[in-house]
Formats: C-alpha cells, sequence, structure tokens
C-alpha cells in the first residue's frame, strides 16, 4: 500500500482528493494537512511515499515547502495539485513527479499513482543484486534465490542441506576438513568420510545452481569456506546486531523490532543436529534479552499494548522464562486487570509444575501476593 500525505490549505480540496485517493484502492492516506508548518512538524513521523501539494498556499507555497520536503527525505514523490496551470514549468524543474489540475480526476490520479509504482519498480530492479540469496535458518532452514523470482533450493539429500547448514553457521571463517568430517560422519572411517565430503560438497553446489545461486567453497590448508555473493542470512545480521548490544533509544525502537523479527524460532528448527546446540541455546538466549529489554522500554513509556504483545511473543519462544511471566504480571498490574493478572499467576504455576516439577520461585509468588493487595 502507498503511503500518501496531502496538504492543501482549502478543506474542501482536501477532501475530495482524499476521497478519490482512498477509492483507488492503492493508496493509504496517512495524513492530511492544510497548514504547510503542521505538514513539516509530523512527516517524518508518517513516512509517507507521496506527498500531494497544493502549489498556492498562504505564508508558504507549494514550491518551497517541495523544495524542504525533497531535500529532507530522499526517497519522497511529490505531485503537485493546483488550479492554474501555469506552474507546470516550476514544478517540472524540480522534479515533481506529477502536475495535476484542480479538480483532479479519477484517470489523472490513476496517472500519477502508476507512474510511481512503475519509478519504485525500476529503481528496485536496478538496485537488486542479480541472484542474491537469502539464508532462512530460524524456524527452519531455507535457502532462497530473490532474484527476479524467488526459488527454494531443493536439497537431493538431507547431508547436503546439512552440509549447507553448517557452513552457513560457520559464516566466512575458514573450517578444519577433520571438523566438518566430526559433525557430519562421525560413525565413518576416514576413507568413507572423506567421500561423503566430497560428494556432498558436489550435491550441494548442484542444488545451488539450480536454485540459480552461484556459490564457491575455498579449500586453503585443509579447510574449507563457502562463500555466496551478495548472501543475506538472517543469523548473520541478528548475531551481529545482539554482539553490538546497542543501547535502546528511541530511534532505534523500529531496528530492535526488525531484529527480533528475524527470529521465527530456535535455529535450524526441527532439525536437531548436535553441532549446532550451543549455538540455538545462546541465540534464544539473544532473543530473550533483546526482547526483555523492548518490553522493559515499552513499559516505562506507558506503551503497555506493544509491551503485552511483545512479552507474549517472547513467551511463545520462551514459555518457561520466569522474568518474561514477571513482566507481564506487572503489565497486567499497571493495567489493573485483576483477573487477567490471577489467570496468568495460575497458568505459570501449572506451567512449572507440569514442565519442571517446580512452584514458581519465592520473588514470584510474593511480587504476586503484593500486586493482589495493592489493587
Amino acid at each position: 500500500m502507498i503511503r500518501a500525505v496531502i496538504i492543501d490549505d482549502e478543506k474542501p480540496a482536501l477532501d475530495v482528493l482524499r476521497y478519490l485517493l482512498q477509492k483507488d484502492g492503492r493508496v493509504e492516506v496517512v495524513g492530511a494537512f492544510q497548514r504547510p508548518k503542521e505538514a513539516l512538524e509530523q512527516i517524518r513521523g508518517l513516512q509517507p511515499d507521496i506527498v500531494f501539494l497544493d502549489m498556492e498556499m498562504p505564508l508558504m507555497n507549494g514550491v518551497d515547502l517541495a523544495g524542504i520536503l525533497l531535500e529532507s527525505f530522499r526517497d519522497l514523490e511529490v505531485v503537485f495539485v493546483t488550479a492554474h496551470d501555469s506552474y507546470a514549468v516550476e514544478a517540472f524543474r524540480i522534479e515533481a513527479l506529477d502536475y495535476l489540475l484542480k479538480p483532479p480526476t479519477p484517470v489523472q490520479l490513476d496517472r500519477a499513482v502508476t507512474r510511481y509504482q512503475k519509478k519504485r519498480r525500476l529503481y528496485g530492479e536496478q538496485m537488486m543484486p542479480l541472484n542474491q540469496a537469502r539464508i532462512v535458518s530460524f524456524g527452519g532452514f531455507d535457502v532462497l534465490n530473490a532474484g527476479s523470482r524467488e526459488d527454494t533450493v531443493k536439497w537431493r539429500t538431507y547431508k547436503s542441506k546439512e552440509l549447507m547448514s553448517f557452513l552457513f553457521l560457520k559464516g566466512p571463517a575458514y573450517v578444519p576438513k577433520g571438523q566438518i568430517i566430526q559433525a557430519l560422519w562421525p560413525e565413518c572411517s576416514d576413507v568413507q568420510a572423506h567421500s561423503n565430503l566430497h560428494t556432498t560438497i558436489y550435491k550441494m553446489k548442484t542444488a545451488l545452481k539450480k536454485a540459480g545461486i552461484h556459490v564457491e567453497i575455498h579449500f586453503k590448508g585443509g579447510s574449507y569456506r563457502m562463500e555466496i555473493a551478495g548472501a543475506a542470512g538472517d543469523l548473520w545480521e541478528f548475531e551481529d546486531f545482539a554482539r553490538s548490544n546497542p543501547p535502546l533509544t528511541p530511534l532505534k525502537v523500529p531496528r530492535y523490532e526488525y531484529i527480533l523479527e528475524l527470529y521465527q524460532g530456535e535455529l535450524f528448527a526441527d532439525d536437531d543436529y548436535l553441532w549446532s546446540s550451543s549455538k540455538r541455546a545462546e541465540m534464544l538466549g539473544f532473543y530473550v534479552m533483546l526482547s526483555k529489554r523492548l518490553c522493559s522500554y515499552f513499559i516505562a513509556e506507558g506503551r503497555l499494548e506493544e509491551a503485552t504483545n511483545r512479552v507474549h511473543l517472547l513467551l511463545d519462544k520462551s514459555p518457561l522464562d520466569e522474568e518474561a511471566h514477571e513482566l507481564l504480571m506487572g503489565i497486567y498490574f499497571r493495567q489493573k486487570d485483576r483477573i487477567s493478572l490471577i489467570r496468568h499467576y495460575h497458568a505459570m504455576k501449572e506451567l512449572l509444575n507440569y514442565e519442571l516439577g517446580l512452584e514458581p520461585k519465592e520473588s514470584v509468588r510474593q511480587l504476586y501476593s503484593e500486586m493482589l493487595y495493592r489493587q
């Protein structure tokens, strides 16, 4: 959906344009303003793709306003709307996407919106590397070619998929041949294991090639390294962010949310590779840490609905984390939701007893009692 902002000092014109854009079906009007100053103050938070802008307004004309907007927001497009065709040269001088005469018709708006779509599609094609692979390892393992179409690699054998998973986990580092063999073929003789390795490398490369993905396997000093040109991996991005441990500021909230969204489940999910167990536990630990930090931030800011959603996502991935349960109890307490507080405490108690044979720790029981008493 294309996000649009409308700026026109005449309310009837504003309402007509809003109606026509919403009727188009491809556009969501996220803001409508009669005062340019108010639009400038709020437009960063609205993050529009297009601004439909009246050229004649008091205090600040549309051309001056467009210049400020285009200088401040590089990817923004401007469509001028005016009752006078004498401004056309000025409009195109500042590279406006389109120029519409009042009152705009559905045909004119269709032209402007279609022009935007074509321009964005062309830009995306120019910026997209050919045969760029996306490697997804949280919640499963898939290698996808996200070029002109999205192809998932079809593995001929289970071991070729496991070898790809293993080399992906190691990233750009060289891995000794013996370490690979010990991880994938611990029961085989040296001769058989070496044969398996060479055969599996061939099958792995063949499967990737069929999906249009070019991979290089480098061998140096008895060690292997895998290289996929331009590849993006969810594990690489998630781990780099977690290890850098950036402070959580208001501007970093969207980045935190994006990184947490990468974690769709345990590393490699149902492919329970023994060699990945320590990394799997470490990544879950990072997810728990970042989730709690974001949830605590939302609570401190009074954004309790967002905090509730975040802690529920955390508990889906780590249901026995008592600190997460404490956070949710604290949210219910702040919301004065006594029924949800009681229900959740008893559900947590039952879960801990069933899974671990334990009662909630003393600090949690005490916190629960205090919350009930104070409500």
